[in-house]
C-alpha cells in the first residue's frame, strides 16, 4: 500500500538538508518539497527519521470517511481530506494567499500544503467560504503550480490531535486581534480622528468578523469545535466602537 508523509523540518535545524537524501535512499518519492509517497512496509524507517520533524503520516481510501469522535466526544480524526500541494512563483504575491486563506476552514499540514474537508455538505449555499477547488484554481491564476490528492486521511491520531489544536488556536488567535483591532479603532475615535477614515477601517474589521464567523461555523459542524465565547468577545468590541462612531456622527 502506498502511503504519504509530510513533515515540518525546523529551519535551524543541523540534519534539515540531509533528509531528502536519506528519503530518496529508502526509495520515496519526493512529490513537493517535504511531501513524499512512501512504501508502507517502510513507514517505520521513514517515521524514525523525520521523528524530530512532526511527521504526518497519510493514506488513500476509496471510501470517503467522517471525521469521528470517541467516547466522551475524544477527537479520533478529521475524517476524508482534498490535499492542495501549491509552489507560488517567484515575486507572487503572498499576501493574497493569505487573504484568501481567511475564507477556508482547511487544515494548515506545512507551509504550501493544506488539508480541506472532502464533505461538500459542510461549505454554505452561498458559496463565500472557498474549498479545494477554489483555492487550487487561485493559486493557478497567480501562475502557481498545484498538486490535488482527494480521499486521504491521517493516519497517526497524535499528529491529527496535534493539528486540531493547531487550527483551533489559529481560529482564536484571529478573534483575539480583531478586537485588538476594535481597541485601536475606538482609541483614535475617542481622540477625535477623522470619521470617513474611521468607517471606512470599521467596515473592513466588520466584514473580517464576518468572514471568521462563517469559518469558524463549519469547523464547528465538521469538528464540533465550539468558538462562541472568543466570537462573542470580538463582537462586543465591533459594538462598542460603532456605537461610538454613531456618536460622533451625531
Amino acid at each position: 500500500m502506498v502511503l504519504y508523509v509530510v513533515y515540518r523540518a525546523p529551519i535551524e535545524s543541523k540534519h534539515r538538508s540531509t533528509i531528502p537524501r536519506r528519503l530518496k535512499a529508502l526509495g520515496c518519492q519526493q512529490l513537493h518539497r517535504a511531501f513524499w509517497k512512501i512504501d508502507k512496509k517502510k513507514a517505520h524507517r521513514v517515521l524514525k527519521i523525520l521523528e524530530n520533524n512532526q511527521p504526518i503520516l497519510l493514506k488513500r481510501l476509496r471510501e470517503i470517511k467522517n471525521p469521528r469522535l470517541a467516547k466522551k466526544r475524544e477527537f479520533t480524526g478529521f475524517g476524508s481530506l482534498v490535499l492542495v500541494m501549491f509552489k507560488l512563483p517567484k515575486g507572487a504575491n503572498r499576501e493574497k494567499v493569505k487573504n484568501f486563506l481567511r475564507r477556508a476552514p482547511c487544515i494548515r499540514l506545512r507551509r504550501s500544503v493544506y488539508a480541506f474537508c472532502q464533505k461538500h455538505r459542510f461549505y454554505d449555499k452561498e458559496q463565500k467560504l472557498v474549498d479545494a477547488l477554489k483555492f487550487a484554481n487561485f493559486i493557478r491564476a497567480l501562475q502557481g503550480d498545484v498538486k490535488i490528492i482527494s480521499r486521504v486521511v491521517i493516519v497517526n491520531r497524535e499528529s491529527a490531535k496535534r493539528l486540531l489544536q493547531e487550527t483551533r488556536e489559529h481560529i482564536e488567535k484571529e478573534a483575539v486581534k480583531i478586537v485588538g483591532s476594535c481597541k485601536e479603532l475606538y482609541m483614535k475615535a475617542r481622540d477625535g480622528n477623522e470619521l470617513g477614515l474611521l468607517r471606512d477601517r470599521f467596515s473592513r474589521i466588520r466584514r473580517r468578523f464576518s468572514t471568521l464567523k462563517k469559518v469558524a461555523a463549519f469547523y464547528e459542524a465538521w469538528l464540533k469545535i465550539d468558538f462562541s465565547r472568543k466570537l462573542m468577545r470580538a463582537y462586543h468590541a465591533l459594538r462598542k466602537v460603532n456605537s461610538l462612531i454613531q456618536r460622533q456622527q451625531e
